[in-house]
């Protein structure tokens, strides 16, 4: 790789063998994937969002995951925005146990507060 800080969309479709609609389409599937865009919108890949594209491919090619898979994937093996995608109903399940549980927490506190 050259000493280049930013690529376009066609450098990193070549440098990785991939075409760029495949990278656009990723960039939409992959929350992770967030490469930065200039005042035309064209889009700009930096050495870190490269090592994600590497990620995403190595997992959906090499290791044989699908879409769904490698986001479930990469969600465990990263923090942050990829694991902010997850479904609303999923979530809206998980906030609700949570809730439950602190109830219940709650409701033991003021138990033995009370004795």
């Amino acid at each position: 790789m050259s000493e280049k800080e930013f690529f376009s969309i066609k450098e990193v479709a070549d440098m990785l063998e991939l075409k760029p609609y495949i990278l656009r389409y990723w960039e939409k599937e992959f929350a992770i994937l967030k490469p930065k865009r200039n005042r035309v919108g064209r889009r700009y890949y930096s050495r870190k969002d490269i090592e994600v594209i590497r990620l995403i491919k190595s997992t959906l090619y090499t290791q044989g995951f699908t879409i769904s898979g490698a986001k479930k994937k990469l969600a465990t093996l990263t923090e942050g925005p990829e694991q902010l995608s997850l479904p609303l109903k999923k979530q809206e399940k998980t906030f609700k146990e949570i809730k439950e549980e602190l109830l219940k927490i709650k409701d033991l506190f003021n138990r033995s507060s009370v004795r």
